[in-house]
């Protein structure tokens, strides 16, 4: 039974990009596009796109009768920066051999790898996305409600709500630790509908019409570990964006008892913060995940708060 290299990785390559395409639409279509996966390839280490800053008192009172000068106002345009994120995989070591003594085909465990890596892809997008935009609300004091003292409840969301003011209903979605969602149970959460479950992520609806989408990533785990970060986000509020870069080797590996074949891939892809700029001097260009969770490295460019990706709630 031959096994080919090249039609291994081919394989795995596929088993790849299907599992994430299907998964990545689900996930968009279900969580209310707060948190948005796409391709959309760019050049260098950054996504640099203008745009205008909203004109601040644009509509005024004037006099009929008056004679006087009027101070102008500008039209500004602000650049919005994403950065560019490097991921891999570490080695994985494989012996086709194991397959041949079973009589299977070893080119079998190219689904398996790649079935696994795209869950493994798709759930460090999602932990990059929440890393970075606990990171960019929480560097303004105006945009988080602290309350580490108290257990989540209702109210706690809806006082965060309340940070939007008269655009609180833009917000669509918090984005929850499963701990924090029990919590929001034992305080009294009898109605809600399971929309979407993908691996550690699922989403629901809460009495509110707000959704749900709850996973254990890191970030939302507070610095302390005593306390919990949910973030309550708009639509749009967080890109994900794959660059079509993705690359992958198989080579064979000789010199032990048996011959081995080892696998190792490496993509990018583009983290932007509805309302934030990445600071290309303070952060750097390919971050790790301390750059990329560090508030000091995310600038806010919105005028409004209410025009920024949302509300980050600490709780207990």
């Amino acid at each position: 039974m031959a096994f080919d290299l090249q039609v291994f990785n081919k394989q795995t390559h596929l088993a790849l990009t299907e599992t994430v395409d299907q998964d990545i639409e689900k996930f968009n279509q279900a969580s209310g596009g707060v948190i948005t996966l796409q391709n959309a390839p760019t050049q260098g280490d950054f996504d640099i796109r203008a745009s205008f800053k909203a004109i601040q008192g644009l509509v005024r009172r004037r006099n009929a009768y008056g004679s006087g000068t009027v101070q102008a106002k500008r039209l500004e345009q602000l650049l919005n920066v994403a950065v560019k994120v490097a991921a891999g995989t570490h080695p994985i070591e494989y012996e086709p051999q194991q397959y041949r003594w079973v009589l299977q085909n070893p080119e079998l465990a190219a689904v398996e790898i790649g079935q696994q890596l795209a869950k493994a892809r798709l759930a460090d997008m999602l932990n990059t996305a929440i890393l970075g935009a606990v990171a960019a609300i929480g560097g303004q004091t105006t945009a988080v409600l602290d309350d580490k003292k108290n257990a989540p409840n209702f109210r706690t969301l809806n006082k965060a709500a309340a940070l939007f003011g008269d655009r609180s209903s833009a917000l669509k979605a918090w984005i929850v630790h499963s701990t924090t969602l029990h919590t929001l149970y034992d305080n009294a959460l009898t109605n809600a509908e399971r929309l979407f479950t993908y691996d550690n992520v699922s989403v629901m609806r809460d009495p509110f019409g707000r959704l749900f989408v709850v996973t254990d990533s890191p970030a939302l785990v507070d610095s302390t570990g005593a306390a919990y970060n949910t973030l309550g986000l708009q639509e749009n509020a967080v890109m994900v964006s794959g660059n079509n870069d993705f690359n992958s080797e198989m080579q064979p590996k000789l010199g032990g008892e048996n011959i081995a074949a080892v696998y190792q891939a490496e993509w990018t892809y583009n983290l932007g913060i509805l309302g934030y700029e990445w600071d290309m001097t303070a952060g750097g260009k390919s971050p790790d995940d301390t750059k990329l969770g560090a508030s000091a490295n995310w600038r806010k460019t919105a005028t409004s708060l209410k025009d920024t990706a949302g509300v980050l709630v600490k709780t207990k």
